[in-house]
């Protein structure tokens, strides 16, 4: 899969160098990426039923899923041993999802309902640790896997990515006066680590972790600004309200996730896809954030590259 790029119109002027480029593909192109998207052959995998691996299931289903049940899925995925406490109520506001969306997910998960779902993850939990704790017996073996998986997330990714496409968006970049990042939770970090990466490279790019902050910046850019929108489900409310009123303002929003056909993607003019882990995360891993590096670095290299002519120019 390459990198996708919308079809807003944004690009049509002359001077922009990501116009009327025929490397470009569709945004929603029909294709779906292979890449890291099957759930891994380890304890989570949901060989034995699909009610006693909830969590596998919905990292397995999470690019398939609406907004609302991403986000409530994704909340799930990023804090499971709270969800086993929560009531209904509390997990729909922590989530920002409605309470007959979150009972939809615990039946997509292969559960009755909620009361179901939170003991069979409880059981997942307890399967994953003890899992965990017998590798744990043999470091090396925790550190090869783990090394794997870091390396495999990086070349898989580079596998999903049109290099020609992510050069012009990267030097539609840097065209711009400014650029804002925004990402929530460990994409806050990536989000960090993009803007250090641009302003190295001589780039305006400012980190936002406020979801506050990040919604009134939005709505002050225009179109000589870029916003560019970090998360790995692509439900993520706040970055999604990001780029969507980074948009409406007329600037140039950049999506980096996952998911090309997540609700984040709708609201991107270029959407960079980075590919899901092969062994599953969930909550508090910082695993991720190695592809993205890869990504942040690319993207200041070819924003520091002579500018491409335009088509039919020597």
């Amino acid at each position: 899969m390459s990198v996708v790029i919308g079809s807003r119109g944004l690009y049509e002027k002359e001077a922009d160098p990501l116009s009327r480029s025929g490397a470009m593909t569709d945004r929603i192109s029909g294709r779906r990426s292979s890449i890291g998207s099957g759930v891994s052959d380890t304890v989570y995998a949901a060989s034995d039923g699909r009610s006693s691996r909830p969590l596998a299931i919905l990292n397995s289903m999470l690019d398939t899923l609406s907004p609302a049940l991403a986000r409530a899925a994704k909340y799930v995925l990023e804090n499971p041993e709270k969800v086993v406490r929560y009531s209904l109520k509390e997990w729909s506001a922590f989530a920002k999802a409605g309470e007959a969306s979150i009972v939809r997910l615990c039946h997509v998960a292969g559960t009755a309902g909620v009361s179901e779902f939170r003991i069979r993850v409880a059981q997942e939990l307890a399967l994953r640790d003890a899992a965990e704790n017998a590798v744990s017996q043999q470091e090396p073996g925790y550190l090869d896997r783990m090394a794997e998986g870091c390396a495999h997330s990086i070349m898989d990714t580079v596998a999903a990515v049109d290099r020609a496409v992510l050069e012009r968006v990267s030097q539609s970049l840097a065209t711009k006066i400014r650029i804002d990042i925004f990402g929530s939770g460990v994409s806050g970090i990536i989000a960090e680590l993009f803007s250090y990466r641009l302003l190295r490279a001589g780039l305006n790019a400012h980190a936002i972790r406020d979801p506050t902050l990040a919604h009134e910046v939005a709505n002050g850019l225009g179109s000589q600004a870029a916003a560019v929108g970090i998360s790995e489900s692509g439900a993520t409310l706040e970055t999604v309200e990001f780029l969507k009123g980074a948009r409406a303002n007329g600037a140039l929003t950049v999506a980096i996730t996952c998911n090309v056909r997540s609700a984040l993607a709708r609201q991107a003019d270029a959407v960079v896809p980075i590919a899901k882990l092969r062994l599953p995360g969930y909550g508090g891993t910082i695993a991720t954030v190695p592809r993205a590096v890869l990504i942040a670095e690319a993207i200041a290299h070819f924003a520091t590259q002579p500018r491409l002519r335009p088509s039919g120019q020597e």
